[in-house]
Formats: C-alpha cells, structure tokens, sequence
C-alpha cells in the first residue's frame, strides 16, 4: 500500500533525523524515520510505501549504496524517489540527486514536494521507528 503523503528518511545521525522529521512533519508530511540500511529496508517491506525516500550513505551495517541496491532491483520500490543525503556527496551513485551536507532544507523540500504534492492539509504522525 502507498501513502502518498509519506517521507522516509533514513539516516544514522540522530540529531540530523530528528531534525529532518521535525522539517518534514511541519511541511505537512507523515514521516517515517530510519537510524541505518537495515531500518530503512524494514519500514519499506512492512509499512505504507514512502512517496520519497531521503537516504544517508555512509551508516553502520547496511549502508546507502546497499538499500539503493534492495530499492531498484525490488519492481515496487523502483520507482520511488530517491535524494541522496551524505558528507560525501562524491561516493553517491549517479543517477540519484545528492544534497551535501550540511544540507540546503529547502534544497531537499522542495525536491520531495515537486515529487510528493500533498494530498491533504495536516496528515497524522507516523509513529516513530
């Protein structure tokens, strides 16, 4: 199932995750959040479907490159939107947009709402993860 109004942000700085949850929540987004790969691909097989993924590379155990990996060989997950956040924007794969960090929040915004319009005004928290 999808939930058109949901972010995932997968992230393993925890400071930096909530902020981006705070962000998104304001924007009227319903946020799912994700401290590694591993997370991240666990919210992805057993939640409503993200209409964008924010993703991290370098975390521990599953790293970005390997939750990329999961997301374009899995035919539901293909198509979801994908930014790259990471202190190393040049180890990001092509193909993806990368937003170095320290990160331009309406840089990221307004990539994920010209991906994700909002279907309603206020949807309801996600609970945390």
């Amino acid at each position: 199932m999808h939930a058109p109004n949901r972010v995932l942000i997968v992230e393993d700085d925890f400071d930096l995750r909530a902020a981006l949850d705070q962000l998104f929540s304001r924007e009227g987004y319903d946020v799912a959040t994700a401290a590694n790969g591993a997370e991240g691909i666990e919210l992805l097989e057993n939640e409503p479907l993200p209409c964008a993924v924010i993703a991290d590379l370098l975390m521990p155990g599953i790293v970005g490159h390997e939750l990329l990996d999961y997301m374009r060989d899995d035919a539901t997950l293909s198509g979801i939107p994908v930014a790259i956040i990471s202190g190393s924007p040049q180890l990001a794969p092509e193909g993806y947009p990368v937003f170095p960090k320290p990160l331009d929040a309406r840089a990221l915004i307004d990539f994920v709402r010209t991906r994700c319009p909002l279907t309603r005004s206020r949807p309801g928290r996600a609970q945390p993860h």
